[in-house]
């Protein structure tokens, strides 16, 4: 018996880390045939010469791409298939046979692990409400209040001008004003189309799951998968319309030389409706886990790095002041969290690294 748990023993070495000293998560080998997790990998890896030397042997290698192209030590993950993980449990602490979550692969003893799924349920209902309370009737109030205040004020400054040409201009005001309302017309048309398929979405999933505390676990996970999914498209684009209704800015066009022309003033009035300055043109900036997930994210560069936390805290269930973002070609620079992301040359080709603090 002792020989027996001294070769599990021995087989559990193998297949720890000799860098974090924990077990392996995605092992990679390298050349020289020595394997290490991933994540401590990236932390050695020379980004900008492409360089890798091993911890064990020293001897250097070159990459063409990333860590990516490293192959996986497929002898590795089928024994850590075969070998229970007896390992320290992050939760409690205990050092105990864990079980791996399949949808945060976190790694937690069986009673944290019940406890861990309890979590879930109760993020799933609240995904689902979340899902349930996102109305596209609130976008369509916010659209009219929006092009009523543009509204006041095409009358405001047409009242100004009519006190000199007050009949010509006054036909010219509600020609403009009809257009602006076909404008309108079409722009709710627009999203009531867009938002169709999204809204036949919700109604399905909070339909079809209403029995949260029947599920089992693979359901559950798969469930909260597709409600977080659709929960980020309908609110991403409910967000991208709102955006838009509140960058629109109105100035009425024509040639000061003609106001003593009232019928060729007339005339050259013209409704124009612009976004705003580029800073705050919303754009898609990139997060990237260690782990290589991606996150996208709709948000304007003059945003701070701190709102930027707050934002995908709220999305993911995070604690924003437990998230450190670096920029990718500088892991252990965090970014400040006072600072813009336009102060950083942020644009929608950047890609942030993103992880939580310990």
């Amino acid at each position: 018996m002792m020989t027996s748990l001294y070769k599990i023993e021995n087989l559990e070495n193998l297949l720890q880390c000799t860098i974090c000293l924990e077990r392996f998560q995605i092992p990679k080998v390298l050349e020289c045939q020595h394997t290490f997790c991933l994540e401590c990998l990236q932390n050695i890896y020379d980004l900008q010469n492409q360089t890798l030397t091993c911890p064990t042997c020293q001897r250097n290698m070159k990459l063409t791409e990333n860590l990516n192209e490293l192959p996986n030590n497929i002898l590795i993950i089928n024994l850590m298939d075969i070998q229970p993980i007896k390992a320290k449990c992050s939760s409690c602490q205990k050092i105990e046979i864990l079980t791996l979550c399949e949808y945060c692969n976190s790694a937690k003893c069986t009673n944290c692990n019940e406890k861990h799924v309890d979590d879930m349920r109760q993020s799933i209902k609240t995904t689902l409400e979340e899902l349930e309370n996102t109305n596209q009737n609130e976008l369509k109030i916010s659209i009219h209040n929006s092009f009523k205040v543009i509204r006041n004020e095409i009358n405001n400054q047409f009242q100004n001008i009519r006190q000199q040409h007050d009949s010509h201009l006054l036909k010219k005001q509600i020609d403009i004003l009809k257009k602006l309302e076909s404008y309108e017309q079409n722009l709710l048309t627009q999203i009531e189309h867009d938002l169709r398929f999204l809204e036949q979405s919700k109604l399905e999933i909070i339909r079809n799951n209403v029995h949260i505390n029947r599920k089992t676990e693979s359901e559950l996970i798969n469930l909260l998968t597709i409600a977080s999914d659709a929960q980020y498209h309908l609110t991403e684009k409910i967000t991208q319309y709102v955006s838009y209704i509140n960058s629109l800015e109105l100035s009425l066009q024509y040639d000061q030389s003609q106001t003593n022309e009232i019928n060729q003033l007339c005339d050259s009035f013209q409704l124009n409706i612009s976004d705003e300055d580029e800073n705050s043109k919303l754009i898609y900036i990139t997060l990237r886990t260690f782990l290589n997930q991606e996150y996208k994210l709709h948000i304007k560069l003059d945003k701070t790095i701190n709102e930027l936390k707050e934002i995908f805290g709220k999305q993911e269930n995070i604690d924003p002041n437990k998230l450190i973002i670096t920029k990718i070609d500088n892991y252990f620079d965090e970014l400040d969290n006072n600072r813009t992301l336009k102060s950083y040359n942020c644009d929608s080709t950047s890609i942030l690294m993103i992880y939580l603090r310990k």
